[in-house]
């Protein structure tokens, strides 16, 4: 098998383009071809770039002139074995990495028992729902908190930077629970929160039928300890005991956080905060095409910026384009946003965080500092947009000349559970606002009309990452049997990464 790199065709060719240019490349009549990546290219003109394998072979002249763009492929398959039968665990946490180590473990006859704070994914949609429309916020079950995590409601994003390639493990479980084939080679693949839901339940029911169980609505809330072994990991319901203990915490579980520090160690961690902020998506559109046709996908943007002068840093994140802003709180009185699409990513406006990355210089000293100021923050974000829910809005250009909103422009707030117009240069200190106001405008330089007076922001983006790093030794504590993955243990960041951070958990559990 070759795996065959570089392939352009433009966004106009026939459908047997590719077949044909395949051919021409390699000098030689072809069967059949399997995409492996497929990409946009929209610098000269638009073109489809594919990464393709061929069951076939080539001549020495044709590789040697192909050079990188052609190489030798044998596709891994990942097998589990039980060689330090482990016969139980327990893992808190039902996000993508509490449920990739559950279905690993499960899959070799492991008995996992996985406890979730929050509801399981039917019953999570309407107590969100029931929020958006005017109801009281669930602390322990809403968007950070549920079956899934809080990757359920969001863009559904597929990225990561990790080349492991046991992350085609994960995709090709998530295509047979129901996401769509086109994950497995598309350049920046993504489910869609409405197709992600019903991807986890079906991830669920698998790990069911392998003899796990799920205990929802349940909260962990210690442990007890003999011998410098977890013996017992004990909820608000019931003790549990079994030979590994998988801690898979969200980066919101703070409650868990105070109560683990007693125990092992944590650290400060550096994550980012700011603003969401929304645009036209068909702007975003043209601004990356420099074309306006339907064949294309919404178009996203990753940017960044760097003061090294000023030793900030500030860059987009989680860009859902055609999607919707989020109100994402988890705790009374506090209000941070979040960004979500469905797959079709069919909403007007195209949605980002834009974020400043902090440090100990402005959350202070102590491990739990980061804990403290996003609360502080949620706080004057919750108090300026009413103390009602209502997320505090403003326009660019309102922001950048440090004054009240008092009315919109063409673009309107997509958050559904209301807004205030209002001036978000009061919510952060000064630093970062500065950091973010000058980012701004280097941004509508790079991408034409990033810069819209009337492009909106929202407040607060504060979950970026986690805001501590519970420190870990080949996945265990200083407890051989205690094992943080994931967000919440500031090790992964996104569905992929954390998915795959349980993943070589379980493999490190069962394998050693």
């Amino acid at each position: 098998m070759l795996l065959l790199r570089n392939i352009k065709i433009p966004l106009d060719a026939p459908i047997d383009a590719l077949k044909k240019e395949i051919e021409k490349t390699i000098n030689k009549k072809i069967d059949s071809y399997k995409i492996y990546k497929k990409s946009i290219d929209a610098r000269k003109g638009i073109y489809f770039v594919y990464q393709v394998l061929i069951d076939t072979d080539v001549s020495p002249k044709i590789f040697k002139k192909l050079k990188h763009n052609i190489c030798e492929y044998e596709e891994e398959n990942l097998v589990f074995a039980n060689t330090n039968k482990v016969n139980s665990a327990i893992i808190v946490g039902a996000g993508p990495s509490g449920l990739l180590a559950s279905y690993a473990l499960a899959k070799v006859g492991v008995k996992v028992d996985i406890i979730e704070q929050g509801q399981r994914v039917e019953d999570r949609i309407k107590t969100i729902d029931d929020f958006i429309e005017g109801g009281k916020l669930n602390p322990s079950s809403n968007i950070q908190f549920g079956e899934g995590g809080a990757g359920t409601f969001s863009d559904g994003k597929l990225t990561s930077r990790s080349k492991d390639k046991r992350q085609a493990y994960i995709f090709k479980l998530l295509v047979e629970n129901g996401a769509p084939q086109d994950i497995l080679y598309d350049h920046l693949p993504h489910v869609g929160t409405d197709i992600l839901r019903e991807v986890i339940v079906n991830i669920r029911k698998n790990i069911e039928s392998l003899g796990g169980s799920f205990h929802f609505e349940e909260k962990f809330v210690d442990l007890s300890i003999e011998n410098n072994k977890v013996v017992e990991l004990i909820t608000d319901r019931a003790k549990y005991r079994a030979d590994e203990y998988i801690l898979a915490l969200g980066n919101s579980a703070r409650d868990t956080f105070i109560m683990l520090d007693k125990y092992i160690e944590i650290s400060q961690k550096p994550f980012a905060v700011g603003f969401r902020i929304e645009h036209l998506q068909e702007d975003i559109n043209f601004s990356q095409y420099k074309v306006k046709d339907g064949r294309l996908p919404q178009a996203s943007y990753q940017l960044n910026y760097t003061n090294k002068e000023k030793r900030t840093s500030v860059y987009s994140f989680c860009m859902c384009p055609g999607g919707f802003v989020v109100n994402g709180s988890s705790e009374n009185d506090k209000l941070c946003v979040n960004g979500m699409s469905y797959h079709d990513r069919a909403n007007t406006n195209a949605n980002s965080a834009i974020v400043c990355t902090i440090s100990s210089d402005i959350l202070g000293e102590g491990k739990l500092a980061g804990i403290y100021f996003q609360r502080e923050i949620e706080r004057k974000a919750y108090i300026l947009g009413g103390l009602d829910n209502k997320a505090p809005v403003q326009r660019l250009g309102d922001y950048l000349e440090n004054k009240k909103s008092e009315t919109l422009g063409k673009i309107k707030p997509s958050i559904q559970t209301g807004y205030t117009l209002c001036n978000l240069n009061e919510i952060y200190p000064e630093k970062i606002n500065e950091a973010i106001r000058e980012a701004l405008l280097v941004f509508g330089k790079k991408l034409k009309g990033f810069d819209n007076p009337d492009a909106i922001l929202t407040g607060v983006e504060t979950r970026t990452s986690s805001p501590v790093r519970i420190e870990r030794d080949n996945y265990a504590t200083k407890y051989k049997n205690l094992r943080p993955i994931g967000e919440g243990a500031g090790f992964a960041g996104g569905i992929i990464s954390s998915a795959l951070d349980g993943l070589k958990c379980a493999i490190e559990i069962l394998e050693g």
